[in-house]
């Protein structure tokens, strides 16, 4: 387990708050081991947090998202070992939560060297085929070793399952992960984009709806949805951020 001082120094480093650091390495933690089995091959991550620690967005995240292309009944088998190992070897615990779709597991740290626990949710998709299938080295200066090839999504298919997000609710995260990946030459794909959105039940979607959608985002919600993820020095140019990020997406869809 990751030392206090430890936490300390990499708040300091990344300039984030220490609960955050704590929440990222239980995430690469949770990773490292899940991967270091076989079955995993067919357990892939995605989301937010994978834009984060694979392609190394700036911003930190909370949740752990996965598609997986293995019946519910073995995916299952196997989770129940990871948790299993992780409960016996961590401070962990983790307990089903009820989800429309997919399952949901709850994360929960409680360790000596915080006073209060620490939450993360584990959410597994079973409905979607994998498009593009990848798979990446972890370096990390968290106390983890990773001895495995990471399974992901590639940053097309992220880009567009960002896409159907920013169509379907309105997060602030959603729009700087759109951002992010854009200003990494990453381009939308139609075929992508229809293959995503169908399970939603949208109809076809282009670049003047998306732009159409974007602009609906106001800066308020963009600033209290990034604040808690982003390092303290870039807190309080979130606002201007904002006014840019939906220029530069306007200008790169037009």
């Amino acid at each position: 387990m990751i030392t206090r001082d430890q936490i300390t120094f990499l708040s300091k480093k990344y300039k984030i708050n220490e609960t955050v650091v704590f929440r990222e390495y239980l995430q690469i933690l949770f990773l490292s081991v899940l991967y270091s089995f076989p079955k995993s091959k067919d357990i892939f991550f995605k989301g937010g947090t994978a834009i984060h620690l694979i392609y190394k967005a700036p911003r930190f995240s909370e949740d752990l998202d996965f598609t997986v292309n293995s019946k519910e009944k073995d995916f299952l088998s196997f989770i129940f070992q990871i948790f299993n190992r992780l409960t016996k070897e961590y401070e962990l615990e983790f307990k089903e939560r009820k989800t429309i779709s997919g399952k949901r597991f709850l994360l929960t740290a409680k360790p000596v060297i915080f006073p209060y626990k620490t939450f993360i949710n584990l959410d597994f998709s079973f409905r979607e085929k994998i498009i593009e299938p990848n798979k990446s080295i972890i370096e990390t200066d968290y106390p983890v070793l990773f001895t495995s090839f990471l399974y992901h999504l590639s940053k097309e298919e992220v880009f567009a399952e960002k896409i159907r997000a920013v169509m379907t609710r309105k997060k602030g995260r959603d729009l700087y992960d759109l951002w992010y990946l854009t200003t990494q030459g990453v381009k939308a794909n139609d075929a992508m984009a229809r293959e995503k959105i169908k399970y939603y039940g949208l109809k076809n979607i282009d670049n003047k709806k998306i732009i159409e959608r974007i602009s609906e985002f106001s800066q308020n919600d963009f600033i209290l949805d990034l604040r808690p993820f982003v390092p303290v020095n870039q807190r309080e140019k979130l606002g201007s951020l904002f006014v840019y990020v939906k220029d530069y997406l306007r200008t790169k869809l037009l």
